[in-house]
């Protein structure tokens, strides 16, 4: 990572936020709302479950590419894994899933035993700023709407051509906010995930293409963002009592008011969500 000083602090604060939004009140949230898989849904049918549409998301995300036996992918921003075993178990590839989450990495670590796939997928704490990998280690960099909490998301993009083989593929989804989006509701959307700046599709474009890769697929998935939220947040108020008794009324509120306001913004436009295939020169 080529940093100067006062941008590596600014990485280093803003990584901190992440870890510690990921290890606090959310975690009981991800875990018991949304399960093992913590990411957008692909949604087919209005009465299927989020559960259901996030298996169908990592089907369509590996439906861009072709991955085999022989291949090796690092997965950033892994969440508990849930993509690197399905990468694993579906085409038998070895994985290593990365994140700066301990509770994370930990209860990733103890499903990827249950599930027998330990010798295919391994954890490791990673910052995607500055990844531990050598060059040239990877056939694939995998990533599920991560790159919103990168402090500085063109050096993250740089370490992902870094770390690749030579034609080797970035597959990758995040979430946007778009471009003339007001200010006020700008500061809203990151309030909930501790975001420091979300990308819109030209800024992704232009930043891919200057680290050196080649566009193979871009798509939108934006329908499905409303969907999501307002799932989860059917799913808290539901089961609000329960919560209430393990992270308190207060973060219940907020968390709820924050999860309609995406939902609102995103039905507004304001919030997309995109699919990126790129490859490394």
């Amino acid at each position: 990572m080529n940093l100067h000083a006062k941008d590596r602090a600014a990485v280093t604060e803003i990584v901190a936020q992440t870890k510690s939004y990921y290890d606090g009140p959310a975690d009981q949230i991800y875990r018991h709302i949304w399960g093992e898989n913590i990411h957008i849904g692909y949604f087919e049918h209005d009465d299927e479950s989020l559960r259901e549409a996030m298996k169908r998301s990592n089907e369509r995300m590996a439906e861009g590419v072709e991955l085999g036996r022989d291949d090796t992918v690092l997965d950033v921003g892994s969440g508990y894994g849930a993509l690197a075993r399905f990468l694993a178990r579906r085409y038998g590839c070895e994985v290593v899933a990365s994140n700066i989450s301990e509770r994370e990495l930990e209860w990733g670590r103890e499903l990827t035993a249950e599930q027998g796939l330990d010798d295919k997928v391994r954890f490791e704490f990673a910052d995607f700023h500055d990844l531990p990998f050598e060059a040239e280690a990877f056939d694939y960099y995998w990533s599920q709407e991560a790159f919103l909490h990168a402090a500085d998301k063109a050096t993250v993009l740089t370490e992902a051509s870094r770390v690749l083989k030579p034609g080797g593929a970035i597959v990758f989804t995040d979430l946007l906010v778009r471009d003339g989006t007001p200010d006020a509701d700008r500061e809203r959307i990151y309030e909930r995930v501790k975001s420091p700046d979300m990308w819109d599709t030209g800024a992704y474009l232009s930043a891919l293409e200057a680290a050196g890769f080649t566009i193979d697929t871009h798509e939108n998935w934006s329908e499905h963002v409303a969907p999501t939220y307002a799932w989860v947040r059917d799913q808290l108020e539901l089961r609000r009592e329960w919560f209430e008794d393990r992270i308190g009324k207060e973060a219940v509120d907020r968390t709820s008011a924050a999860l309609q306001f995406w939902v609102d913004a995103a039905d507004a436009g304001k919030i997309g969500w995109e699919y990126f295939v790129g490859r490394a020169n």
